[in-house]
């Protein structure tokens, strides 16, 4: 979700094309000017539609196109984000870093965190089946369910039992 709506947006755009005067308007709506810029070029290059939030995620060849524009055409980082409908020109400047760093294979998205965890659907399904008929990797997914079941029941259960003796020792 973006900091600011598509309406305030299109109000300090509206705004400044009225009176003119960016810094004058960034200090009505206690904002950076810097950010009344990058919402003004967003939406002479795109009109209404430059003000929608965008898409978080990039494709490397995207990035690489960005980078590219800005070679050929000589343009600011904030001209070039205005044109490709990027928020900040800070995110084009990123990319410009990393790609002058580790080339093509660096401008690559990573996937952030821990790997998401399998369906309950697809362990209820492994569980349900026989395990005769399931094949050596299903079989070892299956007991390290199981294994992970058991232990998470065990500590629950001393937890319990724990909780239980300190309320004992407390009405004693």
């Amino acid at each position: 979700m973006s900091k600011y709506s598509k309406q305030f947006k299109l109000k300090v755009v509206k705004e400044f094309l009225k009176s003119g005067g960016l810094k004058r308007v960034a200090h009505l709506f206690k904002i950076s000017h810097a950010q009344v810029r990058n919402w003004i070029l967003a939406h002479r290059l795109h009109g209404i539609a430059g003000l929608n939030p965008k898409p978080v995620r990039h494709t490397a060849s995207f990035k690489m196109q960005v980078l590219q524009y800005i070679d050929l055409y000589q343009v600011s980082l904030h001209y070039a984000a205005a044109h490709f409908n990027i928020p900040s020109p800070s995110t084009v400047w990123m990319w410009q870093k990393l790609y002058n760093e580790g080339g093509i294979a660096a401008l690559q998205s990573k996937p952030k965190g821990r790997p998401p965890m399998p369906k309950q659907s697809e362990i209820a399904a492994l569980l349900a089946r026989p395990s005769s008929e399931l094949t050596h990797d299903e079989l070892l997914r299956k007991a390290q369910y199981l294994e992970v079941e058991n232990a998470y029941l065990k500590k629950l259960e001393a937890l319990a039992q724990q909780k239980h003796l300190a309320s004992k020792n407390k009405s004693k």
